[in-house]
């Protein structure tokens, strides 16, 4: 019996022997079987978090999961090659870290939008007010027309409400564009289609090109001084770079916007409708207005400034730019020199009096003479002041000395009067008195 016993103890210590490989190779199998669920697992349920919350629940889960397999971390090594177990979790925690960023800058973006909805809805009130302001005087402007200084109180109000506009306008831009950063190109196709919807929506198109309107309206609207120009001049170019920039985002836009129509038509099957699409980009529209206002400007401002030099009998030829401005000044000056005729009115009553004082900034403006040109006809005409100033002097100097020379004529030409009688000599007393028969 006893016998029998052991030979069967026997036997299963055997089998147990035998079979003991096999329950360690089911054992380093589960183990990388469960480790590789768990790592997909995890994964998956990162990749698909919407929240910083839910990942920082997953960064704990995270960190259990480094716990749990670290003491088989050399079987993985052997079984996960190419890759370790290291390097399987290097790439969990940095798939973590990104989507972790990536929910943050959402989360702040949201909050930016709130605010920039916010934002928009307060700049767009207080363009429409404005626009009703800028309407108003208009209207002041005309009926002020035959009083001059209530005319130019009217001009110096409506430049600030266009100013304004300007200002308030390219705030609105600033506020629709700064969410989706720099560089278009790299939003998403739904990014672009959510700012397309907002460019509509605020009608930016429109209000560009109703400020540009604006402007060439008041051109035609208003007698301008030589004053007034300086700071016309730079209202265009500032509001021209703002556009340039501008449309070149609205190009991007735009283009997006046809792609997306082009893609849903496609997707819907060549029997579909193509929703409606502008044939041109609506940039276009405000371009050619763009190009309409700085003829308007540079035409009033060349008229405005020949009739200064008109209306005192100055007759230069006719000039519409700073080249022809330029080449007249320069004819005029030559031909003043030339003919010796009296440059009086020229210089002082039309250059110092008015150009300089009244036109000097903007004339030296880039774009128009500039200053280095500016400063050159200016010296010319000084030159010629100068030149007539000195044949005055000589002149005076010569009176003078012509008078000077006749009073001495005179006067020594005068008579001088007889010398008079020398006076008795008295005879000298000598002694005392003497008595007689002394």
């Amino acid at each position: 019996m006893k016998q029998h016993a052991a030979g069967v103890f026997c036997g299963l210590l055997a089998a147990l022997l035998v079979l003991q490989p096999l329950f360690g190779q089911q054992s380093d199998f589960a183990v990388k079987i469960s480790f590789e669920e768990r790592s997909a697992a995890l994964k998956a349920r990162i990749e698909s978090s919407t929240n910083t919350a839910q990942l920082d629940s997953l960064k704990n889960e995270l960190d259990g999961m480094d716990l749990d397999f670290a003491p088989q971390t050399a079987f993985l090594d052997k079984a996960l090659f190419p890759e370790t177990f290291e390097s399987k979790m290097k790439d969990l925690r940095a798939l973590h870290a990104r989507m972790h960023e990536k929910n943050r800058i959402i989360q702040t973006q949201s909050v930016q939008m709130e605010e920039m909805e916010t934002a928009i809805q307060s700049l767009t009130y207080r363009l429409d007010t404005l626009t009703i302001q800028r309407n108003l005087l208009f209207a002041e402007l005309q009926q002020n027309k035959s009083n001059v200084a209530a005319l130019r109180e009217t001009v110096r109000r409506l430049q600030n409400t266009l100013a304004l506009k300007d200002k308030l306008l390219f705030t609105l831009v600033d506020s629709l564009f700064m969410p989706y950063g720099k560089d278009l190109a790299q939003a998403s196709d739904m990014q672009r289609d959510a700012l397309a919807t907002k460019i509509e929506k605020t009608g930016i198109i429109t209000r560009v090109y109703d400020i540009a309107a604006d402007n060439v309206r008041f051109l035609e609207a208003t007698s301008l001084q030589g004053k007034d120009f300086a700071n016309l001049i730079d209202h265009y170019q500032q509001f021209n770079s703002r556009w340039r920039g501008l449309s070149e985002k609205m190009h991007v836009v735009y283009l997006a916007s046809q792609e997306a129509q082009q893609a849903a038509v496609a997707r819907k099957g060549t029997g579909a409708k193509a929703p409606t699409a502008m044939s041109t980009p609506p940039t276009e529209q405000v371009d050619s207005l763009m190009a309409e206002w700085n003829v308007r400007l540079r035409s009033t401002f060349w008229s405005t400034l020949e009739r200064e030099f008109s209306t005192k009998g100055i007759v230069l030829p006719p000039f519409s730019d700073a080249p022809g401005f330029s080449t007249g000044i320069r004819t005029h000056v030559e031909t003043l020199k030339n003919s010796g005729d009296d440059a009086t009115v020229f210089v002082d009553e039309v250059w110092k009096t008015r150009i300089d004082k009244e036109w000097r900034d903007a004339l030296s403006r880039e774009g128009m003479l500039g200053k280095e040109e500016y400063a050159a006809l200016d010296k010319m005409v000084g030159e010629l002041a100068g030149g007539k100033f000195d044949m005055k002097f000589v002149l005076y100097i010569g009176i003078i000395a012509l008078v000077a020379l006749v009073l001495w004529w005179l006067l020594a030409r005068k008579p001088k009067p007889p010398p008079a009688a020398p006076a008795p000599m008295e005879r000298p007393q000598t002694g005392g008195t003497r008595t007689f028969g002394e």
